[in-house]
Parts: C-alpha cells; sequence; structure tokens
C-alpha cells in the first residue's frame, strides 16, 4: 500500500511539473484567449500595460444608452471597475453635453494579458479605444455592431485631416475625456495631435494637452489610458508625462515619420510567453 502511495506521489509530482513547463513555456496570447470569464477574486491589476493581467475583471453591459460596443464577439469588453466607471461617467457626460453617444473599441479580455492579434497593451484592464465616429441614435443590433466601420478622420491620402468630418465636436471631446484625474494618457494620431495645438494655440488653451500623445495609426479610434489603481500594489505605471503641451519637437519627430498611419502593435502577432509576464498572472491564468 505505502508503495503504490509513493508511486502516485511521484506521478503527481511529474505532472506538476510538467504541467508547468508546458504552461511557462505557452504562448501567453493563446491561453489568456482561450478564457472566456473572469475569475472571482478582487479587482487587481497587475504589471505593465504591455506585460501584465488582470484579476477581478468587471465586463461592460452592451446597448447603453450613451454608447454601444463594437464587435462584441471578441469578447473585449473586460475591465477593472475602475475603467468601467470611467467609460460609463464619460459617456454620460458627452451625451449630457453633445447630445450624442460613444461607439467603443476593446477594452481587455476576461482576465487580461497578451493578445493574440490588435494590440500591445490592453492588458491590465486599463486601456479602452473609443471612435471618433459619434454613435448612432438607434440601438444597434448584433450584427451592426459587428459589422459597423468607424470612418477615419484623416484624408484619403492620409497626410491630412479630413475637414469634412472633423469640427470642433472632436476637438471638445478629447478634453473632456482627458481631464479626468484617473487619465493618464490619450492616443491620437500626430496629424491630429498637430490639429489640437494649431486650434489650442489660436485660443489659448494648451493647458490639456500635455496628455495627448502622439502615435501612429490612431485615426478612426483614440485610446484612453488609465493610471494604475492605488489599491493594486503590482501595477506598473507609465513615468508621467511632462508638463508641455507636447506641440514642440516631440510632434516635430512624428511628422517627419513617412507612415503615420501605420501602427506595428496591429500587424504584429504577439509571441509572449508566461513566463514572460509577472508570476501571479500563471495562477489567474489557471483559476
Amino acid at each position: 500500500m505505502k508503495s503504490l502511495l509513493a508511486r502516485l506521489a511521484i506521478l503527481f509530482l511529474i505532472f506538476s511539473i510538467d504541467s508547468d513547463l508546458v504552461l511557462s513555456t505557452e504562448y501567453a496570447s493563446e491561453i489568456f484567449y482561450k478564457i472566456r470569464t473572469e475569475n472571482n477574486s478582487e479587482a487587481n491589476s497587475i504589471g505593465s500595460y504591455s506585460r501584465g493581467c488582470l484579476a477581478g475583471a468587471e465586463y461592460l453591459p452592451n446597448h447603453s444608452y450613451h454608447y454601444e460596443a463594437l464587435k462584441p464577439s471578441r469578447n473585449r469588453f473586460w475591465g477593472h471597475p475602475n475603467l468601467i466607471n470611467y467609460i460609463k461617467k464619460i459617456s454620460k457626460e458627452i451625451f449630457e453635453v453633445h447630445g450624442n453617444g460613444l461607439l467603443l473599441g476593446d477594452l481587455s479580455m476576461p482576465r487580461g494579458g497578451p493578445m493574440p492579434y490588435g494590440h500591445k497593451s490592453h492588458q491590465t484592464g486599463l486601456d479602452v479605444d473609443i471612435y471618433f465616429e459619434k454613435k448612432p441614435n438607434l440601438i444597434m443590433n448584433r450584427y451592426e455592431l459587428e459589422t459597423f466601420k468607424p470612418r477615419s478622420v484623416l484624408s484619403p491620402n492620409q497626410r491630412q485631416i479630413n475637414e469634412e468630418l472633423w469640427s470642433d465636436y472632436h476637438y471638445d471631446l478629447l478634453k473632456i475625456i482627458s481631464r479626468d484625474e484617473m487619465v493618464t494618457r490619450v492616443f491620437v494620431n500626430p496629424l491630429i495631435k498637430k490639429k489640437l495645438c494649431i486650434k489650442a494655440e489660436e485660443i489659448d488653451d494648451s493647458d490639456w494637452l500635455k496628455k495627448i500623445r502622439p502615435w501612429a495609426g490612431h485615426y478612426k479610434h483614440f485610446h484612453v489610458r488609465l493610471n494604475c489603481p492605488i489599491d493594486s500594489k503590482l501595477c506598473v505605471n507609465q513615468a508621467n508625462v511632462d508638463n508641455s503641451s507636447g506641440c514642440g519637437s516631440e510632434l516635430d519627430f512624428w511628422m517627419q515619420k513617412d507612415k503615420l498611419f501605420e501602427s506595428n502593435s496591429t500587424k504584429i502577432r504577439k509571441w509572449m510567453l508566461l513566463s514572460d509576464l509577472p508570476e501571479s498572472c500563471k495562477k489567474i491564468s489557471m483559476e
């Protein structure tokens, strides 16, 4: 009997070691992509925006009067409660000021982590994409949510703003979006940043622009990023933005690039291993 128990113990140990080796060498994006539900624990953003995960995620309800979430089949509408509350609050404010709702893109997957395509960040439940195009004045059905194609605010040659689509609404939208204390950055196309800088200089209104950061792509949507929650001790913030408007040398650097419309993060598949993530993410992926 003792011999049998000893053999079982050895087999269990071997199985455990093998399981750890498989998980540590398996692509993290494939592991987290297969997880369809959140875990039952307190909300906790872990790691950095591009190398982390999320515990205790909250799901963003769809079919709100103030917003619609596109492509629900992707199951990327999970976030830290701070992000969910921010979206609800800011979309309500936009509706009250401008009379329209917002169209949302990706947040995070149910337990965060790297996605197999589309983003390098969005891993800790603190990022959300919001489209420049206004939400239609109707409740969109599932087919419309999956197939709706928001328009770019750039011209067809990708070198100018499309003045037929751009308006003062977009300037005000980004200003309202960025002024919340939880927001650390809002990423927009460099051409859009330049457009904002020109108007802000004309009306002496540049103080809020420091959070608006130029980044390739981001011409159909802008990307909002929140600071780490105070109680998420393992969450890693980015360095604070400086106090300048960002309309000088940084913007000049971006404007010299050939392809302002192309972002590598949407094209390169992410082969990050589970072992590359914080240790806590392994446990979260297995619960």
